[in-house]
């Protein structure tokens, strides 16, 4: 009986270190840049002046790209401009900043140095003051 036991324990211990084994795919990004430049992005939440003005995004996609250039497109309209993932007072912060004229005031409430909250490889959640950004991976 003490064999079987013994036998039934050594069998245990293979399936719980399978069982425990890390899967990568649910890592989180190392940076923002890691996430963010990967695919397309929309506005997701953003909480702005006391007010909740996701739906004032509507059919906004945008891109940002490994050489700090971002797009924001709509219904064919292109805005151009930058951003960058900065370390700020021991804060990750990403900032995005809009090029030229003509830029629609949707994308300038958004152009901040948002502190990162939390990241992840679909969504990305942004904080300034009592403001609140997040984007979702398309």
């Amino acid at each position: 009986m003490k064999n079987f036991k013994l036998y039934l324990f050594a069998l245990a211990i293979p399936l719980f270190m399978i069982a425990c084994n890390k899967n990568d795919d649910n890592d989180p990004p190392q940076s923002v840049a890691d996430a963010i430049t990967d695919g397309t992005w929309r506005v997701h939440y953003l909480f702005n002046d006391g007010t909740d003005q996701s739906g004032n995004y509507s059919g906004y996609v945008f891109k940002f790209d490994t050489d700090g250039s971002v797009s924001a497109e709509k219904a064919g309209d292109n805005t151009a401009g930058t951003w960058s993932e900065v370390l700020d007072s021991g804060k990750k912060k990403l900032l995005i900043t809009w090029i030229g004229g003509g830029i629609p005031s949707l994308l300038l409430e958004i152009e901040e140095d948002w502190v990162v909250k939390s990241k992840s490889t679909t969504l990305i959640q942004l904080t300034y003051n009592n403001d609140e950004l997040h984007f979702q991976k398309l």
